[in-house]
């Protein structure tokens, strides 16, 4: 264990760029606490959150330990709303839309204290978003004391209802969940609704590929070709990947320049492996600057754009809807996201050698195009549409929903908020 601290430690002073003048004080009274804590065996879930305390300390959702392997799950799908932590799927004596108030005995509220302290993040979007997952983790669940004899027991309500029932961990049956944020299985695709004068393209991994260049293009050649006034970017179920995905698709608009991320990165040995081009030490800076649009086609799309978000849009997918916001190019359609306008990014993987759970470490700092628009905490959308009880119970896209309303209140002369 005391190698593997070493290891973790080691690797976050040497490239994280929050750590260029080392700990504070308190920061490094924690790390002594963590060393303090190996002296004894401890299991593999024990071991993993001493070393989770020190990821802790840099507030960063991109610096974060790997989850560990699943083994057995809680087989109740869970989102987290506004409204609480809710039942997606029938399972048991619940139904969908039935608001979780206890977990193991521990009150929702009580066990969100816990979570933000254990979960690296920059929001709470981020927080509840993970949460809604890492709560069905057996080794989580074991963490927070949760399981009772191989059980979990769950309390809810239900139009004002008590429910409570104790649902076994199990492996994972493989069925398919309910998403409030419908997606297609792919990494990237698009559908075109001459009804509404729509195309939307759905980006669930930032991937740049010749496959992505390639539907890109497709997408605004039907634009083109069906005289489509709107377009939207669905970046809901899109927790990022390579930011040179929106400059390919804004090459397709008659965008002529808009303001790109400025950013400090921090060079070590560690970047310099993966970037051999880069220094072995050192930090480098830029500024937020205009970037001209290279088009790419004849006929750019000069129409509406629309971005939708969630609280799962982060790294790249939220790098996305800044240049979108920041730029004033279109409106920001949904939910809150699960990342800070200016955040960390960039990051390399890495293994602890004794344990073996894996880590990444971010080695640079990212600043928004417009930063006279800090501090935020989350790309806030434009035009709200926050899923509720009532929409998973009714199996209604939200955000899709808003974005039909409003580019019907445009197209009427209407207004939309």
């Amino acid at each position: 264990m005391k190698e593997d601290l070493d290891k973790l430690v080691q690797t976050l002073v040497q490239m994280h760029p929050r750590l260029i003048n080392g700990w504070t004080n308190d920061e490094q009274s924690v790390i002594d606490t963590a060393y303090a804590n190996i002296k004894q065996s401890k299991t593999l879930g024990e071991f993993y959150f001493i070393a989770d305390t020190i990821v802790m300390l840099l507030h960063d959702g991109h610096t974060t330990l790997y989850p560990l392997p699943e083994v057995n799950i809680l087989d109740l799908p869970l989102f987290w709303s506004r409204e609480g932590l809710l039942v997606k799927d029938r399972r048991g004596a619940f139904q969908p839309g039935d608001r979780i108030t206890a977990i193991g005995g521990r009150s929702v509220k009580d066990l969100e204290e816990d979570l933000q302290q254990l979960i690296p993040a920059e929001n709470e979007n981020w927080v509840r978003t993970q949460a809604a997952s890492l709560l069905r983790s057996e080794w989580f669940l074991q963490h927070l004391r949760l399981v009772t004899e191989g059980t979990v027991l769950i309390n809810a309500t239900r139009a004002g209802h008590q429910i409570s029932e104790s649902i076994p961990l199990s492996s994972d049956s493989g069925q398919k969940e309910y998403n409030p944020y419908p997606a297609h299985s792919a990494a990237f695709t698009f559908e075109i609704k001459p009804e509404q004068s729509l195309g939307i393209f759905q980006i669930n991994d930032c991937v740049y590929s010749q496959d992505y260049k390639s539907m890109v293009k497709r997408f605004f050649d039907e634009v083109y070709t069906q005289g489509i006034s709107n377009i939207a970017v669905d970046l809901r179920n899109n927790g990022g990947g390579d930011s040179r995905v929106v400059e390919e698709f804004l090459a397709y608009t008659d965008v002529k320049s808009y303001r790109s991320f400025g950013g400090e990165v921090r060079f070590s040995t560690q970047v310099k492996q993966q970037f051999p081009d880069f220094p072995d030490d050192g930090t480098g800076r830029n500024e937020p600057a205009p970037v001209q649009n290279i088009r790419l086609t004849d006929h750019s799309f000069n129409g509406s754009v629309y971005v939708l978000t969630s609280p799962r849009t982060f790294s790249s997918a939220n790098w996305f809807a800044l240049i979108i916001q920041d730029n004033k190019l279109g409106q920001i359609i949904g939910e809150a996201s699960g990342n800070q306008p200016s955040a960390y990014g960039n990051v390399i993987g890495f293994q602890l050698p004794a344990s073996g759970i894996g880590f990444q470490v971010s080695f640079q700092k990212f600043t928004r195009p417009d930063p006279s628009r800090d501090p935020a905490t989350a790309v806030i959308p434009d035009i709200e549409a926050y899923t509720t009880a009532k929409d998973i119970i009714d199996r209604r896209d939200a955000q899709m929903e808003k974005l039909y309303e409003v580019i019907v209140q445009k197209q009427t002369g209407g207004s939309s908020s």
